[in-house]
């Protein structure tokens, strides 16, 4: 579980400037989170000024984080690989794996130091089959060829990949189809992706958000991009039921269905590698 604090974060670790708002801080004020300063509450704020569904988009989100990983641990897989982990957020992927299958295997992957930070000081004291590694998405080889993550994660077998609201935040520049082909290429069949990714919905509503992060100089850029776009993502992938959907469309839970849920600013969908 993600240990309760009484105060919100105060003292950066070193080497981190906490008046340039942290993408991951953001996620984490979204999600009612204490791992975050005033840089990036300010941030947060001014982005709910024109994007009013930024909060329950990261909810939605990290909803569907938890019913994927739990499908695909149902599914039989036991490695789970999570790349841009985020803030530590209570269910996390080994919590949620593991209540399927005690014996699950996570990695988590992430360059923010306020990530890396929480997260190993979570998992501080637990079993051997939880381990945190910093990684660069821009560089997928220099990530998946990890030693600790090879160490940890046999690629040999099938595994599941997590690339959960995290390839919005690479540029094309950067290179997302590139790390997602990459990633497809280490995977041997009966593999699977995880993916979600913030939509460029056509009233604007997201380039309204993005602009506010680019505005305020934020720690990375936010890239809506279209339907065709993000299915471009499962080339090679076979999209298991109901495919790609809004977050909220993905294998909706009862308790969801009743409440009337209904997000639209972020497409998702799990692909199996045949």
């Amino acid at each position: 579980m993600t240990p309760k604090r009484d105060e919100r974060t105060s003292s950066p670790p070193s080497g981190v400037d906490p008046n340039t708002p942290s993408i991951a801080r953001v996620y984490d004020y979204f999600l009612n989170g204490r791992d975050n300063f005033a840089a990036d509450r300010d941030l947060a704020e001014q982005v709910l000024k024109v994007a009013p569904n930024a909060r329950t988009t990261a909810q939605a989100n990290r909803s569907f984080l938890v019913r994927a990983t739990e499908a695909v641990a149902r599914a039989g897989i036991r490695q789970f690989v999570d790349l841009g982990t985020g803030v530590p957020t209570s269910p996390n992927v080994h919590e949620v794996a593991q209540r399927v299958n005690p014996e699950a295997r996570v990695a988590y992957v992430d360059n923010d130091p306020i990530v890396l930070v929480h997260a190993r000081a979570l998992l501080s004291g637990t079993r051997s089959d939880v381990i945190t590694i910093e990684g660069d998405l821009r560089a997928p080889k220099a990530v998946l060829d990890h030693p600790e993550l090879r160490a940890h994660i046999d690629f040999a077998r099938p595994v599941a990949v997590l690339l959960v609201a995290v390839l919005h935040l690479l540029t094309d520049e950067d290179g997302p189809e590139r790390l997602v082909e990459t990633i497809r290429d280490q995977m041997v069949p009966g593999s699977y992706l995880i993916l979600s990714h913030l939509w460029d919905d056509p009233d604007g509503v997201a380039r309204a958000g993005a602009d506010e992060y680019a505005h305020r100089k934020a720690s990375a850029p936010v890239v809506p991009r279209t339907t065709e776009e993000i299915r471009r993502f499962f080339d090679g992938f076979e999209r298991i039921d109901p495919g790609l959907g809004h977050l909220d469309q993905w294998r909706p839970t009862e308790d969801m269905i009743n409440a009337g849920n209904d997000d639209r600013f972020g497409l998702c969908a799990v692909g199996r590698k045949p």
